[in-house]
């Protein structure tokens, strides 16, 4: 059995440690009494060798640190804790005297959460070690958090990738052969089975786009790994972007207009991607262009040297309520079943 005892004595919360580092042992003692007070444990060093020595297999929460010590300095210390994977989140308070601002920028350079000056304002030493500990645990949970999303955004895009490429084969394979069955049987079947016959062509047609555009965020979400930049001509991009549009168009019967740039107008890019975006933008502006109505397309330079590429329709707009949630992925003004137009 237990001695009740020492169970009450392991439930309780372990105490934080603080490492106290200076050549000067009446310092380094009136030091441990101060932040005993505030409910700190201390470990002493003379100089930075034994502190390294220390911070090599044991761990801390804050470490108090004099810059001006035999052997190895703070500076020196300094650098070891920056480079130690046990410590290298260490809050570090440097100490020096008041009138030593070259020290005292070194020491941030090298890695310092904060200092304190010589003589020591003690009645305000302890707060301040709080603040900076305090201040070092929530930097330490914002650098976790931070690797934690980065994690997951990777994971995310490594999965949209595969679902894309696993998608896209069978896909591939539906569109193909249903189109070749639905020709061989159209003069064998009822004119209501090949209706059911071409949805299921533009169903899998779809399906097919809405794979390419998830595939095409996944790229755009990781960054483009190499973007390969030269000066091309602002007409060609926008006559290369709206290839496949015009009959769209016409279908929709809406206007497809362009206002052209003048020949000479160049902008330097990556034309593969700025086609790309150009092309969805154009493509849902004639998506929700009324019937009738028209999609004006205008590239020009300005005045201080930028390029505009616009694209102008006449549909319902967006609330601006709800344009900035538009701007996110998967994110649509009109989310429901009955939308008349494909998300």
């Amino acid at each position: 059995m237990t001695d009740p005892a020492d169970d009450s004595e392991s439930a309780k919360p372990s105490r934080k440690r603080v490492l106290v580092v200076d050549d000067d042992p009446i310092l380094r003692e009136v030091m441990a009494v101060q932040l005993a007070a505030a409910g700190l444990d201390t470990v002493h060093a003379e100089n930075g060798e034994i502190a390294c020595d220390i911070t090599s297999h044991e761990s801390f929460s804050l470490a108090v640190v004099d810059l001006s010590m035999p052997k190895l300095d703070g500076f020196g210390l300094l650098r070891h804790i920056r480079q130690h994977p046990r410590c290298v989140d260490l809050p570090v308070i440097v100490a020096t005297s008041a009138n030593d601002r070259e020290s005292i920028e070194k020491a941030y350079h090298l890695g310092a959460s904060s200092f304190v000056t010589k003589p020591v304002n003690w009645p305000q030493f302890a707060h301040h070690a709080l603040f900076v500990l305090r201040n070092g645990e929530t930097e330490r949970a914002l650098r976790a958090a931070q690797v934690e999303a980065l994690t997951a955004s990777r994971m995310k895009n490594g999965l949209f990738q595969v679902l894309s490429h696993e998608l896209k084969t069978p896909l591939s394979a539906l569109i193909g052969l249903t189109g070749v069955l639905g020709n061989a049987l159209k003069p064998t079947v009822e004119p209501m089975q090949a209706e059911h016959l071409d949805h299921v062509v533009t169903a899998a047609q779809r399906l097919n786009a809405i794979v390419n555009d998830i595939l095409l965020l996944s790229k755009a979400l990781a960054g483009p790994s190499k973007l390969l930049l030269a000066s091309c001509p602002v007409q060609e991009i926008i006559e290369d972007s709206i290839v496949g549009l015009k009959a769209k168009a016409r279908a929709r019967d809406v206007n497809l207009t362009i206002r052209r740039p003048p020949a000479d107008l160049t902008v330097v890019c990556d034309a593969a991607l700025l086609r790309q975006a150009l092309h969805k933008l154009v493509d849902n502006a004639i998506k929700f262009s009324p019937e009738g109505g028209t999609v004006e397309i205008r590239g020009h330079g300005k005045e201080d040297g930028s390029i505009v590429i616009s694209a102008r329709d006449y549909g319902p707009g967006i609330s601006a309520a709800k344009l900035r949630e538009c701007l996110q992925p998967f994110v649509q003004e009109d989310m429901s079943y009955g939308r008349r137009a494909d998300g």
